[in-house]
Order: C-alpha cells, then sequence, then structure tokens
C-alpha cells in the first residue's frame, strides 16, 4: 500500500516495504521525497511503487539458510565456474569467516560482526588483503540473493588503505645470492625475475604456450588472469636459458607439485641468506621485473602490457624508479 500527499511545493510517496523491516521499524515504514513534481506525476510514482511492492517477491518471503550450509553450496558453484580462484575463497571463507559465523543464518550477520572481523585482522595483515576477503564474502552475500535466499540488509564497503609505499624488488647482487643458493630450482627463480608472471600464471603455464620465443599467458575460464586477458612477453637470453632446464616433455612447465611449494622453498631460501622479511614473497620476483624494467627507461605503459596489469596506476606505483622520472624539476632551486 503506497499513497502520496503534498506538502509545501514538494510531493512525498509514503509506503511499507516488508524488505526494509528493522526492529524499530517493523513494518518497513519509509517516505521519500518526489520533489517539486506535479500531481500527475507523483501518482505515477505511487502506481510504480504499488506494482513493485505486489509483484516482486519480497526479501522476508526468501528462504532461510545457515551460513556454514550456504558456504558448501557456494563452494561447490564456485568450484565449477572458478577453478583458479577457488582455493583462495574456500581458506577465506572456512578459516577466516566460518568460525566466526557459523551459528549464524545467513541473514543474521549484521554490520557489527563484520566490523569486528575487521577489527580482528587490523594490524596482522595489509588492508588490501582484508579488502580481498570482504569482497569474497560479499560475492557469497551476492550469490546468495540471486539464489533466492534472504541476505543481510547492508553493504559491505571497502576500508580506505591508508598504506602507500614503493614495491620491493630484488638487487642484481640478491638475486645472484638466490640463484647460488638454491642449485636445484634455480631456474624456477630466474624465469619468474625475466618475465614478471604472477606465481598462479608460472603454475598454470603449459609448453604448448610457449610460441616463437615469447610466452603466452592466456585468460581462460577454469585459469583466468588477474585482468581477465590475455598477453605476451618475449624471451630474454636468461628466460630462454633457464627455460631450457624446465621438462618440457611435459603438458605444464612447472612439475606438478603442490602448489604452495614454491612460495614456501623461496621464503627459506630468502631467509636463510638473510634477505630482509618484506621480501620474502615469490611474488617480489615480479616486483623484481618491473623494476628493473623501469630503471632501464622501458616506458611505464610498455611495462602495463608485460605485466598485465587492467590499470595503469598499478604500473605508476613503479614510476619513481625511472631515470627520467621528474628529471631537473627542481631546477636550480638552492636553499
Amino acid at each position: 500500500m503506497a499513497r502520496i500527499y503534498r506538502r509545501g511545493k514538494n510531493y512525498y510517496l509514503d509506503y511499507s516495504d516488508l524488505r526494509l523491516a528493522t526492529q524499530s521499524n517493523p513494518t518497513g515504514r519509509k517516505r521519500e521525497s518526489l520533489g517539486a513534481i506535479s500531481k500527475r506525476e507523483a501518482e505515477g510514482q505511487m502506481r510504480k511503487k504499488e506494482y513493485e511492492l505486489a509483484y516482486l517477491k519480497n526479501d522476508h518471503e526468501a528462504p532461510e539458510i545457515h551460513f556454514s550450509d550456504y558456504v558448501n553450496t557456494y563452494l561447490i558453484q564456485f568450484l565449477l565456474k572458478y577453478p583458479s580462484s577457488y582455493e583462495t575463497s574456500q581458506h577465506t571463507l572456512l578459516f577466516d569467516f566460518e568460525p566466526l559465523f557459523k551459528n549464524l543464518m545467513l541473514h543474521e550477520i549484521t554490520i557489527n560482526d563484520v566490523n569486528g572481523f575487521i577489527g580482528l585482522k587490523k594490524g596482522q595483515i595489509k588492508t588490501a588483503t582484508i579488502n580481498r576477503k570482504l569482497s569474497i564474502l560479499r560475492a557469497l552475500l551476492n550469490q546468495a540473493k540471486a539464489d533466492g535466499y534472504k541476505i543481510p540488509n547492508f553493504k559491505i564497503k571497502e576500508i580506505p588503505n591508508e598504506e602507500s609505499r614503493p614495491p620491493k624488488y630484488f638487487t642484481t647482487d640478491e638475486l645472484q645470492l638466490i640463484y647460488k643458493e638454491d642449485t636445484l630450482y634455480n631456474h624456477w627463480w630466474k624465469f619468474l625475475a625475466n618475465t614478471g608472471l604472477r606465481m598462479g600464471e608460472f603454475y598454470n603455464l603449459k609448453v604448448e604456450d610457449i610460441q616463437n620465443d615469447s610466452i603466452y599467458i592466456i585468460s581462460t575460464s577454469g585459469n583466468r588472469t588477474k585482468s581477465r586477458k590475455w598477453r605476451f612477453v618475449r624471451l630474454t637470453d636468461e628466460a630462454q636459458a633457464s627455460l631450457n632446464k624446465f621438462d618440457l616433455t611435459k603438458e605444464y612447465v612447472l612439475p606438478r607439485v603442490h602448489k604452495d611449494m614454491p612460495k614456501t622453498r623461496f621464503r627459506r631460501i630468502c631467509k636463510k641468506i638473510g634477505i630482509k622479511r618484506g621480501k620474502w614473497g615469490v611474488h617480489c620476483l615480479r616486483h623484481t621485473f618491473a623494476s628493473h624494467l623501469v630503471m632501464d627507461g622501458v616506458p611505464i605503459r610498455t611495462v602495463q602490457v608485460l605485466l598485465g596489469h587492467a590499470s595503469i596506476q598499478t604500473t605508476e606505483q613503479y614510476a619513481h624508479l625511472s631515470p627520467e622520472y621528474l628529471k631537473d624539476s627542481m631546477g636550480n632551486l638552492n636553499l
């Protein structure tokens, strides 16, 4: 039921929508200003709202489901659609959110519960990582709504990232120490440092994707790149030399080891040779690739294409390393 009324020059719409019901407003009553419009236009807005209330399914009619039960259902669907991202979503939902929400129905999750999670993680992990985990929860709730289940009546927003630091990279001397320490798998690290591949792209790189002195990073429904676009990277002499040490008679370039094995091994090597903790991640080899390209004067736009960044703003984190960056910007200032 909806009605209109006029105050001064403005018309107002008054209606009850159970989708908006809360403990303090059990009927979901709401008033909206329609502005200084004609009575005919206001009546049209009223009929439109009455149709919506009469024929669109209200959330209170939707079935309710326990958080843990829906996580299981959701992950089965997710595995079929996005197998390359499955492990990340599975870990986040089962190890980060389920311990907090396991006693709740899906729609019983409140903004305070989400804020509690944020407070718990702040100081433990980076803001960007918290936001990635929140995006996984948001995707689950959106899918639950699409599946017809009752969900919470609030939006999960990203928290502002107050950190801004240049990417860390390895010097050539540090790379030589890494190569020298790992005599068994140093060709892995050389290949990553000379191609800039993400670890997931390296793991999914097929021998057939190496053509004409280039590697082609393909984005498929099963193994998507982060930007969801394909790209290719020319093989330098070092990249080719390291590639020749792989067994290229198999389907994949990287042996089918456990996905965490390269990351764990690389971390241990860095720790052993005294690399600072902030650079223990294998992803630092990708930063190294980008950093040395920029220091060699390669244009930022070219670096963006080689890295497969969707946004130039991401690549511009390396701009400060360019020999042309802010060149002569200070003039002859001498205070």
